[in-house]
């Protein structure tokens, strides 16, 4: 583990604190990742953490690096990826961990398939897929920035990002699926049915349906994700929080103030917030959160101070 680092002299009013993704592992359990750094971005600490979130709140830290997590992803209770800056994916497992170099672009977001392949997409049209070997690289259409990937199935992979970018993956290739609406896209989900969903800044919600695009009713926020949960489509944004879709309106759900990425397992809806974790299981609400006085710590949230 690497222990140098300038944060070590800072005293914790100096530390900024940022929540990248958490998981819901089944029961009580759940993994999470965030990073520490100064208020001047020149340093940086990050850390993904195993979880037992029950009576008691306790945690282990299962990596530690002295640089930036892009993103992770929990494979299982036991496997977690976790994409370092620099195209450097850490593959944690418990038989050891391993280091894999992907080389190409500056990779931002991790998607897995339960039980099936592993995707991660960046600046410059780059992807990986890993399906049960080495990671492969997907030849990029062109060069415009992948921003999020998302399917249900691998027949089903869509990715979404500049300038109207939305590309289905057949195979090893890029299909191009040529929209009218050229606005840059920041995130999509895509649904069992094919039922493709958009999110942008400043409002931009878009479904695409049988071919036609259909521009929805939506709050001019900056949309980070899109998943449904037990029934329902939430959009998670970084202006105010998360909201939901009633037909074609997106409309105002719950004031989490800052809402990032979002995970779901069949219980709970999990959603990453500024230095927050928020667990939703369709009714109740619940969530901790992530501290540094010296050493990381975590506490449970009063969700009366998040809209309740």
């Amino acid at each position: 583990m690497e222990t140098s680092n300038p944060i070590d002299e800072l005293s914790p009013e100096e530390i900024h604190i940022e929540a990248i993704e958490g998981f819901h592992l089944g029961g009580t359990r759940y993994s999470a990742s965030f990073e520490l750094s100064d208020h001047d971005e020149e340093y940086f600490r990050s850390y993904l953490l195993e979880i037992d979130f029950g009576k008691t709140l306790t945690f282990t830290i299962r990596k530690q690096i002295e640089k930036t997590f892009m993103s992770h992803a929990s494979l299982a209770v036991d496997r977690h990826l976790a994409l370092q800056i620099g195209g450097k994916m850490h593959d944690l497992t418990p038989d050891g961990d391993s280091i894999t170099n992907l080389p190409e672009g500056v990779l931002r977001r991790i998607y897995h398939i339960d039980g099936g392949p592993q995707y991660v997409v960046g600046d410059e049209g780059v992807c990986y897929l890993r399906d049960g070997g080495a990671w492969e690289l997907v030849p990029p259409l062109n060069d415009l920035a992948l921003s999020d990937i998302h399917g249900p199935s691998p027949d089903l992979i869509h990715a979404c990002g500049d300038e109207g970018t939305v590309l289905r993956l057949r195979g090893r290739a890029w299909e191009q699926i040529e929209l009218p609406d050229q606005r840059s896209f920041t995130t999509l989900e895509v649904t069992n049915e094919g039922l493709v969903h958009l999110g942008g800044t400043d409002g931009l919600a878009l479904a695409l349906r049988d071919g036609e695009l259909i521009e929805l009713a939506a709050p001019e926020r900056d949309f980070f994700c899109i998943r449904s949960f037990k029934g329902r489509r939430y959009w998670s944004d970084a202006n105010w929080g998360l909201n939901i879709q009633d037909g074609d309106n997106v409309v105002p759900f719950r004031e989490l103030r800052h809402a990032f990425a979002m995970h779901t397992s069949p219980e709970k809806l999990v959603v990453a917030g500024w230095k927050e974790i928020f667990v939703f299981d369709g009714t109740e609400w619940s969530g901790f959160q992530f501290g540094y006085d010296g050493n990381i710590f975590l506490s449970r949230l009063d969700m009366t101070r998040y809209g309740g």
